[in-house]
């Protein structure tokens, strides 16, 4: 359905209904890529997917949030917010449910990118959409927002593997590993119907600009647009090569595949922490930048303490890691924090989560290619200690206290 020429305001939506909805899509947005790394060696197994496309299959989600999300806007604009969010539920649900029970590797790994689209779409979206729709309820929204996502991806790492091994006991050997990755592609029903109502709703919902003739067209005019899409970019490459190898690196220094999974999700729980406080202090802090100084601080230290003494300190690792995860929400809540009018809003959101996200993308294949050249972690190691550093100066420049919408 193309968009009406002349766009009325949406219908207001009831509080109930927004956060259920923002809710239900928000969980769906993150297991389907920490479920893979609690997995690799049994999808390795199974699939003969083979060392080239297993490294692929970890740089995907970056890639695909960054070059899909690219388009999210037009999208968007085309068949409204709303609309668009449904469909990218229902390529969450056809992707992520089916790609599990499929026999060919490379029809898996295209399986995983439908699914991957919905994802990128989603990511894009949602805060242009909770800004449009949120009016005083804004920031509870986008906490809300950011705590099922984070959540999403602590209950992807930490009960993927186990649920693997039940299906496998209980039912069959040969299943386990297919029937727990799809099952969080199941789940996706629950927002399919939930965004369905809301589309109903509240109709075309793509918002006209309040000043079309000061507005340009191209983003990337503003240095704060520059600065959030660094720090974004710098935190996805952490948290997606968490993702895709912090449980294999635990595995290596002797940790179960189990135990591997949960230190994985006690990284992605302590980020809830961040979710739930960070859109507030950037909606109230004077001294923001401070904020993401420590949280690349503390990744620093979680680098640092997995070269020296992995398996040992590996539970303190793992919170110095969460609390540096702290930095999704705080990247998410600059976007409409410093942006005014809805379109610049979702403008600002598809440039820096594509190109943040573009560039995260090359992680965990770096990580991948670099373990497989020294067969040690300690070069991936280092690399990331860097990285982190850099995340906490992007960050600290990303917070200052200006709007895009001046600088365009």
């Amino acid at each position: 359905m193309a968009h009406p020429s002349v766009s009325a305001p949406p219908k207001a939506l009831s509080l109930g209904l927004m956060f259920v909805a923002v809710l239900a899509l928000a969980l769906n947005l993150r297991a389907a890529a920490s479920s893979v790394g609690p997995l690799l060696a049994e999808i390795d197994q199974g699939m003969d997917i083979g060392g080239p496309a297993l490294g692929l299959l970890t740089s995907l989600p970056g890639f695909i949030f960054g070059i899909l999300g690219l388009f999210a806007v037009r999208i968007g604009k085309q068949f409204g917010i709303s609309a668009t969010l449904l469909l990218a539920a229902g390529a969450l649900v056809f992707g992520i449910g089916l790609r599990a029970w499929v026999d060919n590797s490379w029809l898996f790994l295209a399986l995983s990118i439908i699914g991957l689209t919905g994802i990128a779409v989603a990511n894009v979206l949602m805060p242009a959409w909770i800004k449009i729709h949120g009016r005083s309820h804004t920031v509870a929204l986008l906490t809300v927002y950011s705590v099922c996502v984070v959540a999403a991806g602590a209950l992807g790492a930490a009960f993927t593997a186990p649920l693997a091994q039940y299906v496998s006991q209980v039912i069959d050997p040969d299943i386990g590993w297919r029937a727990a990755l799809s099952f969080w592609g199941l789940l996706a029903i629950v927002p399919v119907v939930l965004w369905w109502v809301v589309t109903k709703r509240v109709g075309y919902d793509y918002p006209a600009s309040a000043t079309p003739a000061r507005v340009p067209k191209k983003m990337f005019r503003s240095p704060a647009a520059w600065a959030m899409t660094a720090f974004f970019a710098l935190q996805s490459t952490q948290v997606y090569v968490q993702f895709g190898w912090l449980p294999q690196m635990y595995r290596d220094a002797g940790v179960s595949a189990n135990e591997a999974g949960l230190l994985l999700a006690t990284t992605a729980i302590i980020g809830l922490v961040g979710s739930i406080i960070m859109p507030t202090v950037v909606d109230r802090a004077k001294h923001l930048w401070v904020w993401p100084v420590v949280f690349g601080a503390l990744s620093a230290v979680g680098y640092v303490g997995l070269l020296v003494w992995p398996a040992q300190g590996r539970w303190l690792w793992a919170v110095a890691l969460g609390i540096g995860g702290m930095a999704f929400a705080t990247a998410i809540a600059l976007i409409p924090a410093r942006s005014v009018d809805h379109e610049i809003t979702a403008r600002l959101s598809g440039f820096v989560q594509p190109v943040g996200y573009i560039l995260a993308g090359l992680g965990p294949m770096l990580v991948g290619m670099l373990y497989a050249a020294a067969q040690s972690w300690t070069t991936s190691l280092v690399v990331l200690l860097v990285l982190a550093l850099l995340m906490a100066t992007a960050g600290a420049l990303a917070a200052r206290d200006v709007k895009v919408d001046d600088q365009l």
